[in-house]
C-alpha cells in the first residue's frame, strides 16, 4: 500500500490524509502548489459506487426509521436527513474512506488544463459553422 503520490507538477508527497481532504474527485488541489489535480483511472468507477450506494442509503434509513418507530414514536416526524446523519453517519464515513483508499491506492493523477471545457466548446463552434 502507498503512503503517498508525488504531485504531477511539484513533485511534492501528497500523503492520504491529504487526499481524504479533498471535498470531491472534481476538485482536487495539490496542497503545496496549489495545481489542480484529475484522476483519470477510477473516478467513473466510483461514480459507479456511489449511484448504487445512495439507493442503499436511503433504503437503510427507511428501515431504521419504521424499526424504531416501534420503539420511539416521534422519530417518525423527524427528517430521514437527521436519521441518516444521526445513526448511519460512520458507515457513510466508512464508504468515503474506502473511496479515498481506492482513489488513491489505484488511481492516477493528472494535472487538470484550464482550458479543457474552452477546447471543446471550440470545437463544437467550429463544427457547427
Amino acid at each position: 500500500m502507498r503512503t503517498s503520490i508525488p504531485c504531477p507538477n511539484c513533485e511534492k508527497a501528497i500523503t492520504l490524509d491529504d487526499f481524504e481532504e479533498f471535498s470531491s474527485p472534481f476538485t482536487m488541489k495539490c496542497p503545496y502548489c496549489k495545481a489542480k489535480l484529475k484522476e483519470t483511472k477510477v473516478t467513473p468507477f466510483l461514480l459507479i459506487g456511489l449511484i448504487v450506494i445512495i439507493p442503499l442509503f436511503i433504503y437503510l434509513t427507511e428501515t431504521l426509521i419504521s424499526l424504531l418507530s416501534g420503539i420511539i414514536p416521534p422519530i417518525e416526524k423527524i427528517p430521514s436527513i437527521i436519521v441518516f446523519i444521526g445513526l448511519l453517519y460512520p458507515l457513510y464515513a466508512l464508504y468515503e474512506r474506502i473511496n479515498g483508499l481506492i482513489m488513491f491506492n489505484k488511481g492516477n493523477l493528472q494535472l487538470k488544463k484550464d482550458n479543457d471545457m474552452r477546447g471543446i466548446l471550440t470545437l463544437f463552434c467550429i463544427n457547427n459553422r
